[in-house]
């Protein structure tokens, strides 16, 4: 055997000594220890329920309780308009008249026909008591004296309607008119506006329009600082097509008519009070699909969240359904915590007040 495999075969001997002694060797045994992860710290507020009554804020716009064009009704020519432009009038009150002509004559002539018509009849009737009067004769009478009648009546119209007049108490808006214009049938002597009380209209989405019915309390501000009183007096039931909204109306008093038609404000409407909580804003989270939660914990400190309702913000926090009756809100810290994990609360005193 020559010196290369004698080397090799010696080699080869003393590697299975050494790894055949990992066989009968025993390593020691070690102790292993196992470090307990920290709970997550957080601070926990106790919110209890209230009931709170939500608003509805719509973009809206005053609109004259009336407005009405109100036109002459026989044709001649203006005589005489007693009230201007921008004045205030009371119903019935007139507004343009339009010269008489001769209608006043046909007035006198209608009564006289009227009374010869009537005498007539009357004689008539005295003549068929005795017999010397046919029934015909009568009827033609009877016929004659209605016809009278009818034209009176037309006649003291015609009269009436010389004086254009106010149809309500409100104001001159314009009055197209001057003395000495001709007028027909139909043409517009002056349009009057209302404007006590001022109507507000809005637009209602259909997400809210089942929160409101008519007769809610509502309040309106116009530019941004006139605030005052209102009530919900129309709502419509079909939506608009284009827009899937519904049309509202409210009424406000303005006594003063200092609110002028047309202005823009905003519509607040007071709906049936709920059940809620009044929580801070910033403890309000957004989930994965959008939807707001808010980050509660259990009795036994386990962490969870639950699906809220925003139903109102104020200076002081955030009004929502959907809680507990009484709720361990997660104050600070709801960030940094999922869903059923245990954690180690530090409770806090509600500073959150209505």
């Amino acid at each position: 055997m020559n010196t290369n495999v004698r080397l090799a075969s010696i080699f080869t001997f003393v590697l299975l000594l050494w790894f055949g002694s990992g066989i009968f060797v025993t390593p020691a045994s070690k102790e292993v220890k196992f470090t307990e992860t920290p709970l997550t710290s957080i601070q926990v507020t106790t919110f209890s329920q209230e009931m709170f009554q939500p608003k509805v804020s719509l973009r809206a716009n005053t609109k004259a309780n009336r407005s009405v064009n109100v036109v002459a009704q026989v044709a001649g020519q203006i005589s005489a308009v007693p009230v201007k432009e921008g004045a205030g009038v009371k119903k019935g009150q007139t507004i343009c008249e339009v010269n008489a002509e001769d209608r006043l004559l046909r007035l006198s002539q209608s009564k006289a026909n009227l009374k010869q018509a009537d005498i007539a009849y009357e004689g008539a009737l005295k003549l068929k008591t005795g017999g010397y009067q046919s029934d015909l004769a009568i009827s033609q009478a009877k016929a004659k004296l209605e016809t009278a009648r009818a034209n009176l009546k037309r006649a003291q119209i015609n009269v009436s309607h010389l004086q254009v007049k106010a149809p309500f108490d409100g104001i001159v808006e314009t009055r197209p008119v001057e003395i000495g214009d001709y007028v027909v049938p139909g043409m517009i002597c002056a349009v009057v506006v209302d404007l006590n009380p001022i109507k507000i209209t809005a637009l209602v989405n259909e997400k809210e329009v089942s929160k409101i019915k008519l007769g809610d309390e509502a309040s309106v501000t116009i530019n941004g600082f006139h605030s005052t009183g209102a009530s919900v007096s129309y709502l419509a039931h079909q939506a608009n097509t284009a827009t899937r909204s519904y049309r509202l109306e409210a009424l406000a008093e303005n006594p003063d008519e200092s609110i002028l038609a047309g202005l823009s404000s905003r519509l607040e409407i007071l709906t049936q009070s709920v059940p809620a909580h009044l929580i801070p804003a910033s403890s309000v989270l957004l989930d994965d699909r959008g939807g707001m939660v808010v980050r509660v914990i259990s009795e036994k400190n386990i962490a969870q969240s639950n699906s809220v309702t925003a139903l109102g913000e104020t200076e002081k926090g955030m009004w929502v359904s959907g809680l507990p009756e009484k709720a361990l809100v997660v104050t600070v810290g709801q960030n940094y915590i999922i869903d059923g994990e245990k954690v180690a609360p530090t409770f806090l005193s509600n500073v959150v007040e209505q």
